[in-house]
């Protein structure tokens, strides 16, 4: 047999495996691979000279927080802006007061602080998943 069929062959069977691990990957668009770390938590509330919620996101993948909310006890509901997203290491304080949104600090609108000592903020994902607690 010359080279060339070797080659062939060679390159007819890699494709075959390219093919088979390909068609084996069931998740959906958007969808984090199994073992793919997602670490997104609540670190801080502060009620002293400006009453915010400080969230990290310290995994490995950057967080589409489209649908999320940041709720109290009272039911309060904070509702993220579709499309924001926390990059790995960054941190996002979400203030209760009125101002412009960045990628740093998101703005609830309120004219009254809506957190009280002792209760928990939480942080729901958009399937109404409780990530991350913080008692205030």
């Amino acid at each position: 047999m010359s080279n060339w069929k070797f080659v062939q062959i060679g390159l007819i069977l890699s494709a075959f495996l390219v093919g088979t691990v390909a068609a084996e990957d069931d998740s959906s668009p958007g969808e984090l691979p199994p073992g793919f770390d997602v670490s997104v938590t609540i670190i801080d509330v502060n009620l002293i000279g400006g009453e915010w919620v400080e969230i990290a996101n310290s995994g490995m993948a950057v967080q589409d927080f489209t649908f999320w909310k940041l709720i109290d006890e009272g039911n309060n509901t904070y509702k993220f802006p579709d499309g924001f997203v926390l990059v790995p290491e960054a941190k996002v304080k979400v203030h209760s007061k009125v101002g412009n949104d960045t990628a740093t600090d998101l703005y609830w609108g309120l004219e009254e602080p809506v957190w009280s000592e002792g209760e928990t903020a939480t942080l729901l994902d958009a399937s109404g998943e409780s990530i991350s607690e913080h008692v205030v």
